[in-house]
């Protein structure tokens, strides 16, 4: 039963935070640098919330200290390109193509989930990564402007899955080492660190409301929970991120009937289905 709703909750969470962020950058008229301060802001809130992790889950360190900071400087430097990006990307696509291309973490942390967490990559999963590329270049249509090559906001998103796929790896690993609490509140703070650091070399200025970055960052506290909660009771990262691809469907369906995103929807829709297909054959 404990499994099953932190599904729920995550599959709730995640999808309105997609959802949320997709609304609110879009009725934005702003540059991408200009969103670097915002998420920075965002991770910030992540990070405080996490403070409150010890009441709940004993906060302890373990493990090689040297390891523990090489993790945490891992997780800051991916997790930049992972939120970042994301944000950046988000303003010019619409909410589902963003859920599903971004989905490409799941193949990227299976296999480096086998490689340094010791789980197997299994001939199943390789055929689900190679129908979940074909999905990608599926609904990305709209978005190709050679045979090959994709608009540039396109990429910023594959490469934002890219680097979330290193981020929860890194991210799942301190988990392993020094407990829930210890590893959440280091990978958090040391994402919050290298964003700030983005920020302030680039001199970002304030571009969103207090009441929109504080409304954003809760939602997203509330995601960000939902997801390293049930890979902590699940306790298995491949199949967590294999089952939890489900929310492309939700995120589809929810953006054409609250966001009016119902250009294509054949091709999503279809795009969607052989997505989820694949992902399924990772678990």
């Amino acid at each position: 039963m404990i499994i099953f709703l932190s599904y729920l909750y995550y599959f709730i969470a995640s999808s309105v935070s997609s959802l949320q962020i997709r609304w609110l950058t879009k009725k934005k008229d702003l540059e991408s640098s200009e969103q670097v301060l915002f998420t920075f802001q965002i991770i910030f809130i992540l990070f405080l919330g996490s403070l409150t992790f010890p009441f709940f889950s004993r906060f302890y360190l373990a493990g090689n200290y040297f390891h523990l900071f090489l993790l945490s400087v891992t997780c800051g430097i991916f997790g930049v390109g992972a939120n970042l990006f994301s944000i950046i990307a988000q303003k010019h696509l619409e909410a589902g193509v963003t859920t599903l291309v971004n989905n490409i973490y799941t193949p990227i942390t299976i296999i480096l989930s086998s490689v340094l967490l010791h789980e197997g990559l299994t001939l199943t999963q390789i055929f689900g990564t190679i129908l979940l590329l074909f999905a990608v270049v599926i609904v990305s249509k709209q978005h190709r402007i050679g045979r090959f090559s994709f608009d540039k906001y396109f990429m910023l998103m594959l490469v934002s899955g890219i680097t979330l796929g290193f981020l929860l790896v890194a991210e799942r690993a301190l988990q392993k080492t020094t407990g829930f609490s210890a590893g959440i509140m280091m990978s958090w703070g040391s994402q919050a660190f290298f964003l700030g650091l983005v920020a302030l070399f680039t001199k970002s200025k304030r571009t969103y409301t207090k009441v929109e970055v504080i409304s954003t960052g809760i939602i997203k506290f509330f995601s960000a929970t939902s997801w390293v909660t049930l890979v902590y009771v699940v306790g298995n990262l491949s199949l967590v991120s294999s089952i939890t691809t489900f929310k492309v469907i939700i995120v589809f369906i929810s953006a054409a009937i609250f966001l009016n995103e119902r250009e294509d929807m054949p091709r999503k829709i279809f795009g969607s289905i052989l997505a989820v297909i694949g992902l399924i054959l990772m678990k």
